[in-house]
């Protein structure tokens, strides 16, 4: 399959964050310079690491979520098959959001990336593991099935089994995956809290209509995530490899030793021949917008999401917290920021496609429709 798309892997880094900034992603290192007496650390940020660090900064911020991005060229967990010496990663990090937004958020712009970088819509492949007694059901009879097939598995795989079931997933033999094929299914054993998370989470993939697919095999990662997910370029690309992400509570808990921490997380991983040390500097800092956008409940984000890649493809910054947990909140982060204008969105705006724009100096306000927002912002700039 021939490459399609032609790009350096610097400009691919700079692309991906200016994106994720859209969204309410914050660069790794302005999250580091946020946190006192946390060691800088010389090298790139790594999934561990930035969770690690995005979780000390929810937990100063009165356990307000945390929306980060890193780059690094060294990613610590590949998908099969991804050569470690030719593989470099661009993460995104949601830190403190138990709800099903944190999917949507990451995988959102997870796919406003690749539109930004010409590729078209992929499948994402998805799969629920569930919390933890969900996961333990699953094991033990994925453990007695594979006890009975042994013979049929590869020799490898064979020698893993009895102390890591879910360790035969990431075999990639033909006569390996056939086996496992035909054995229990990791959806079925979930209890109805994770049953009832991951259907919102198709829900809000089917509303925002992105193609997926229920993967069974997709399954074997270390970090025990509750959710997993791939996403497999539809065409060759000569940058982007592909994708993947999930929800890894049980494991930054661990990391952080805190028992109701939560974590979602996103990664895009891509060719780093040509890409030298500084291509994983921070970003310069960008430009502070003069419009907070202030979003009530879970329809107006999700509507939301719609405004802000309509804002961004017109080049109008905007900021926001997608994750906030109340208009309080959102309102100090508002005025920290000195912005001019608010634009509100709560149910009633999100169902009649209008948007309220509210001046911060004198609370004049005005109802409009959404589609005539571009032009209006521009003129405030």
């Amino acid at each position: 399959m021939s490459p399609t798309i032609q790009g350096s892997p610097a400009t691919f880094i700079r692309r991906a964050g200016d994106v994720a900034t859209f969204y309410g992603f914050r660069p790794i290192k302005e999250v580091e310079r946020s946190v006192p007496n946390v060691a800088k650390l010389r090298v790139p940020h790594s999934f561990a690491s930035s969770a690690a660090l995005c979780t000390t900064r929810m937990q100063a911020c009165s356990g307000e979520p945390v929306l980060a991005f890193y780059a690094t060229p060294s990613p610590t967990h590949l998908p099969p098959g991804y050569a470690p010496r030719d593989t470099a990663e661009f993460g995104l990090q949601v830190i403190g959001s138990p709800e099903s937004i944190g999917e949507v958020i990451i995988i959102k712009t997870l796919f406003a990336i690749l539109a930004e970088w010409g590729v078209k819509a992929p499948c994402i492949r998805i799969n629920a593991l569930g919390d933890r007694d969900s996961k333990a059901r699953f094991e033990r009879e994925l453990a007695t099935y594979l006890r009975r097939h042994a013979h049929e598995l590869d020799e490898q795989c064979r020698a893993r089994i009895g102390q890591a079931p879910c360790a035969a997933y990431t075999c990639q033999s033909e006569q390996c995956r056939e086996v496992l094929a035909d054995g229990p299914r990791a959806m079925n054993f979930l209890s109805e809290k994770s049953r009832s998370h991951f259907r919102e989470v198709l829900e809000h993939i089917e509303g925002l209509g992105f193609p997926y697919e229920l993967d069974d095999l997709l399954v074997g990662d270390e970090r025990e995530p509750r959710i997993l997910f791939a996403i497999d370029l539809p065409e060759g690309d000569a940058t982007i490899m592909g994708g993947m992400g999930g929800r890894y509570d049980e494991y930054v808990r661990r990391l952080a030793n805190k028992k109701d921490a939560t974590a979602v997380s996103g990664s895009l991983f891509f060719h780093k021949k040509g890409a030298d040390r500084s291509s994983y500097a921070p970003p310069s800092q960008a430009i502070v917008p003069k419009v907070y956008f202030v979003q009530l409940g879970l329809r107006a984000k999700l509507q939301g999401l719609a405004v802000v890649d309509m804002l961004r493809q017109a080049q109008v910054p905007v900021s926001q917290s997608f994750d906030a947990k109340s208009l309080g909140i959102q309102l100090a982060s508002a005025r920290q920021m000195g912005v001019s204008h608010l634009l509100i969105m709560g149910q009633r705006e999100a169902l009649d496609g209008t948007i309220i724009l509210r001046s911060t100096t004198n609370s004049s306000q005005t109802t409009l429709r959404i589609d005539a927002l571009p032009r209006l912002l521009k003129t405030l700039r």
